[in-house]
């Protein structure tokens, strides 16, 4: 049996829109991002986000309304505007601290959240935070005593890194 070209185009439309329709109605096309972090894998924290799920395309609020950490507070220690705060992206740190002789960037956001709450957090990574962000987080934080130990050797002294 010889299917004509034409025939097999109007067929190969039909079975792609076919499952676009399919998927949709069972809830699984999306064609916008979510924007919801994953869930912690612990039993007693199960209910909170994990900071490691943190995305350069969140904004600080977003970052602020997903892991209840004040938007203020981010851009105190992260060198950001009032003005600009809400809609600043986390990927745009690195261009912020491009002097820094150390990466802040958006891991440097993730191990923020995460020490602020006492979450957990890969310490196998070399991530940094400003000197503003580790003063904040000795003052107000719960982090662990392995955290904190590794936060006094992961501080950047974003002053002197600012353009």
């Amino acid at each position: 049996m010889k299917v004509k070209s034409q025939t097999t185009v109007i067929i190969s439309i039909f079975i792609v829109l076919a499952g676009i329709v399919f998927t949709s109605v069972l809830g699984l096309w999306h064609t916008q991002s979510t924007k919801v972090p994953e869930k912690l894998k612990q039993d007693e924290d199960s209910q909170q986000y994990d900071p490691a799920d943190i995305r350069g395309s969140y904004s600080f609020l977003e970052v602020s309304n997903l892991f209840n950490v004040p938007v203020k507070d981010l851009a105190a220690v992260f060198f950001v505007n009032a003005g600009e705060v809400n809609d600043f992206k986390c990927k745009d740190l690195e261009g912020t601290f491009a002097n820094a002789a150390n990466e802040i960037g958006t891991g440097s956001i993730r191990m923020f959240v995460a020490f602020y709450h006492g979450l957990p957090y890969d310490l196998t990574e070399s991530t940094y935070v400003t000197d503003r962000a580790a003063q904040l987080l000795k003052q107000n934080s719960k982090m662990t005593p392995e955290q904190l130990s590794y936060l006094e050797t992961h501080t950047v002294i974003a002053a002197q890194s600012q353009p």
